[in-house]
């Protein structure tokens, strides 16, 4: 395969292979394909994903066992008080 790449991109390349970042222009070409090919199957930062949304794709890639049952949720939930230490405390304390 013979690609024709802008001459700056060509030098970056180049440049890189001689820094010993890769081994050959083969190799960083391989990688840039890779990098890109990850991106197109992740979510990117960007995007905002509903809690729907974010729910099925753990559902979907075994995370989640089933999906929350939301239906009996209430906005209005009064916060429960604990007695004791605080939580991060309480951790600290137990990982000593």
């Amino acid at each position: 395969m013979t690609i024709q790449l802008p001459e700056h991109i060509e030098r970056s390349i180049t440049a890189a292979v001689r820094s010993g970042h890769f081994s050959s222009v083969d190799e960083a070409v391989i990688a840039a394909w890779l990098a890109f090919a990850d991106e197109l199957r992740s979510p990117t930062t960007s995007q905002t994903l509903m809690p729907d949304d974010i729910h099925q794709q753990m559902l979907a890639e075994g995370l989640l066992a089933r999906l929350p049952d939301t239906a009996h949720d209430n906005d209005d939930d009064e916060p429960v008080i604990i007695e004791g230490d605080p939580l991060s405390a309480t951790i600290i304390r137990d990982r000593c």
